[in-house]
This record gives C-alpha cells, sequence and structure tokens, in this order.
C-alpha cells in the first residue's frame, strides 16, 4: 500500500494532464486568421487611427457590436497593438485563457477544507473539456465569454465577502463583465440577490443606484432588438418549448452526438439538465436550510441577521444564478429558432459551469471517498469522450480556415464573407495594408 504522499503525488499528476494537454491543444490549433465576427479586431485598429478626435475614438470603442457592448476586447486588441505594433489573435485568445486560473482558483477556496484536494481532482477534467470548442478557439467567442466568466466569477466572490473594498471591486468587476459581452449583465441579478440574500440594505440599496445608473448609459443608443420581441411572441403560444430548451440548455454537457440533429441529444440534454435542476435544488436545501434548521432560529431571524448563507454558499449561488438566467433568457427569446439552438458549441460553456458548480455545491454534502470512487472515474471518462467526439472538428477547423485564408487573399472572398461585403467594407485592402506594413502576419500552418 502506498504512503499517502506517494498517493498525494500521483493524484497531482493526474490532475496535470488535462491541464497539459489543453495547453498544448490551445497553442497547436489556435490560429492567427480571422474568420466572420473576427474581423472586428482590425476594423478597430483602423477606427482608431481614423479619429484623430479623442472623443469620436471613446464613442468608437463604447459603439455596440450587434447586440453586445465589447468594449474590453477592443480596449485590449489597442492596448496589444500598441505594446506590439502587431495584430496577434493567437496570442490574444491565449492570454484570455488566463481566466482558467481564477476560477479555478475560486472553485478550490469554495471546497471543502477537509480533504480538498481530492474533491477539487475532478475539476480539471470536467471543466477543460472539448465540448466548448468553439468557445476555445474561435477569437472573438473565447474573448467575450472569458472575460465575462472571469470578471463575473471574481465579482461574485468578492461580493460574497463583508468588506467595503472587495464591494467596490465586485462592482468593478461586474461592469466589466458586462462590458465583455451582454450575457455579463446577468452578473448585475446575481450580485443584487447575494446582497440580499446578505440582508446587506446599505450596500443593495448603492448596488441598485450605480448599476441603474449603468444600465441608462449601456442601453443608450442601442440596437433595435426586434428579434427579441418576435422570440416573447412566439413563446407566448408555445410555452412548453421555451421549458424543454431552458432545460436542453442546462444539461448541453452531456451532448455527444454533436453531428446529427436527432432526438438523442435533445432527450440526453434534457435528462442532464434536469437532473443538475434537481441537485442544486436539494443542494441548497440541505446545506442552507436544513442545516440551519440545528441553531433552532425563525428564516426571518436567519436572514436580517446575515446568516442565512455563508460566503461559500453565497459564491455558488451567484455563479449558479448566472448560469440559470442564461438559460432563461435563451428559452425565452430563443425558442423560435428550434430545439437545437440551445445545443450551440459556444452555448455549453455555460452548461459545464452550471455542471461543475453543481459538482462543487454537492461536495459539501458528499464523502470525498465517494468523489474518488464515482465522480473522478466519470469526469475521466467525460473528458476523453470529449476528445474522441469533438477533436476531429477541432483540427478541420483549422484546416479549414488555412485554406480560405488563401481564398480569400486571392479571390477576394472566404473567411465567412461574400465578394461583395468584403469589397463593401474594404476588408481585403485592410488585410493587405495591414501584410505590408508588417502589422500582421497570419499563421501558416
Amino acid at each position: 500500500m502506498p504512503s499517502f504522499p506517494r498517493i498525494k503525488l500521483i493524484s497531482f499528476l493526474l490532475g496535470l494532464i488535462p491541464f497539459v494537454f489543453f495547453t498544448w491543444s490551445l497553442f497547436t490549433f489556435s490560429i492567427n486568421i480571422p474568420w466572420l465576427d473576427d474581423f472586428e479586431a482590425p476594423m478597430t485598429i483602423r477606427a482608431w487611427f481614423a479619429q484623430p478626435d479623442w472623443f469620436d475614438r471613446v464613442k468608437m470603442i463604447w459603439f455596440p457590436n450587434n447586440e453586445h457592448r465589447i468594449v474590453t476586447l477592443r480596449l485590449w486588441v489597442m492596448v496589444h497593438y500598441f505594446v506590439f505594433h502587431t495584430l496577434d489573435l493567437k496570442a490574444l485568445l491565449l492570454t484570455s485563457h488566463i481566466y482558467i486560473i481564477i476560477i479555478f482558483v475560486l472553485f478550490w477556496h469554495n471546497l471543502p477544507v477537509k480533504n480538498r484536494w481530492w474533491y477539487f481532482l475532478p475539476i480539471p477534467f470536467l471543466y477543460l473539456n472539448f465540448q466548448y470548442h468553439l468557445n476555445t478557439f474561435w477569437f472573438i467567442v473565447s474573448i467575450q465569454r472569458n472575460l465575462v466568466i472571469g470578471f463575473g466569477f471574481l465579482a461574485m466572490y468578492c461580493l460574497s465577502k463583508g468588506s467595503l473594498k472587495l464591494f467596490i471591486t465586485g462592482i468593478c468587476c461586474t461592469m466589466l463583465a458586462c462590458l465583455s459581452n451582454s450575457d455579463g449583465l446577468l452578473f448585475i441579478a446575481a450580485g443584487g440577490m447575494i446582497l440580499l440574500t446578505k440582508f446587506d440594505v446599505k450596500k443593495l440599496g448603492i448596488w441598485i443606484g450605480v448599476f441603474i445608473t449603468f444600465l441608462i448609459l449601456f442601453f443608450w443608443n442601442y440596437p433595435s432588438m426586434g428579434s427579441n420581441q418576435n422570440g416573447l411572441i412566439y413563446l407566448a403560444g408555445h410555452p412548453w418549448q421555451s421549458i424543454q430548451g431552458f432545460f436542453v440548455f442546462l444539461g448541453g454537457s452531456a451532448d455527444y452526438f454533436n453531428e446529427q440533429d436527432s432526438k438523442v441529444r435533445l432527450v440526453f440534454s434534457f435528462a442532464m439538465g434536469l437532473l443538475l435542476f434537481i441537485i442544486i435544488i436539494w443542494g441548497f436545501q440541505r446545506w442552507v436550510f436544513v442545516k440551519a434548521e440545528k441553531k433552532y432560529a425563525s428564516f426571518w431571524q436567519r436572514w436580517t441577521s446575515g446568516e442565512l448563507a455563508n460566503k461559500h454558499q453565497l459564491f455558488l449561488a451567484g455563479c449558479l444564478t448566472f448560469c440559470i438566467l442564461n438559460g432563461v433568457l435563451l428559452a425565452l427569446l430563443r425558442s423560435k429558432s428550434g430545439p437545437f439552438v440551445f445545443l450551440i458549441g459556444n452555448y455549453k460553456i455555460i452548461a459545464t459551469l452550471a455542471m461543475l458548480l453543481t459538482y462543487v455545491l454537492a461536495s459539501h454534502l458528499v464523502s470525498s471517498n465517494f468523489t474518488m470512487k464515482l465522480v473522478l472515474p466519470v469526469a475521466v471518462l467525460f473528458w476523453l469522450s470529449s476528445i474522441i467526439t469533438y477533436y476531429p472538428a477541432i483540427k478541420n477547423r483549422k484546416e479549414f480556415l488555412l485554406n480560405d485564408y488563401q481564398t480569400f487573399i486571392h479571390d477576394k472572398q472566404g473567411l465567412g464573407f461574400s465578394k461583395e461585403n468584403v469589397k463593401k467594407y474594404e476588408l481585403h485592402l485592410m488585410m493587405v495594408q495591414m501584410l505590408d506594413k508588417g502589422e500582421y502576419i497570419p499563421s501558416t500552418k
């Protein structure tokens, strides 16, 4: 029987496997070639120098991209350009994945202290999978989502604490999440829920005041949201499709049939989503209310005294609220696009987070022995299955972009655009000028 230190070393090396493989995959399959909305990056550089007035530059940075404010992405592109004098989409994408370290540290601090390492071991296998490969390797989607999750989860952690400095930090991080992608706005509701649960009336009042002002500015001159209105009209006549869509979205981590539009995908994802939802409700009911009853205090007394939930419960509740509200919003607005819209690849990172947060919640209610015997083997199989299922698509996407870039350069079409749109937005001219100046060096292999 090996000694305990030896077991811990072996398990540590086991936990490094998904980290190393994920990092290798990032460097191998990330590519410095834009696709469709990725052209936002070179267009930001062009627009910046086309505006000699600083006020016009600020307006350009603030201007919406479709239905999103992507202020942080544009600022990140410009900072990188001024430091390195190049446009390197691959470098920007790679650095955005630093957020993984942040959320893993946050998960570590919110696991049970006793046997924490054993509880943490399945997390890299569960999260560093390739189900959400579009979110991992598509430049603009990756940076928007990564920044939202990184800033948003950090905000939930700060708000779950009690100090004024961390509260102010939480406000700033929430704003940055909102200015990375529109689903960052959901952290406003999640943060308000945390403060309400803590019965911190003063900070809740400040939170509401600050974000009412922020939202007025955010939606000023915002693009028309007619498609969302159409989604709500469709919802009124098809409520069951929205309910089904919510659970399919929440359970998207169980979708291993991505090559076919079959009902099997919907059944597996729906069942997974329903299971996660049940565990979340059961987990908080057991962890918060059953344990709290042992103190022989009423709900009102626990709430008004700020003892209804501890900092770990508040953090997990805030992050899960973000994931659940994502599902609710999509269920309300996107059901008219069909049931498979909830299984789009770049949505699955939220489903993966929901699964991971549910596991962290459940870790406070199950033994580390249960985790090692059941959860870890399942997590390893889950990770390996994601490689088998999705890795061919990752390789094919890189090869496609390399070939399509040649079409773009020689035929002035491709990379998501027709000849007419390439000419209309002067995309070919823009990229050729950056090539001639040495400001852009495309990937060649």
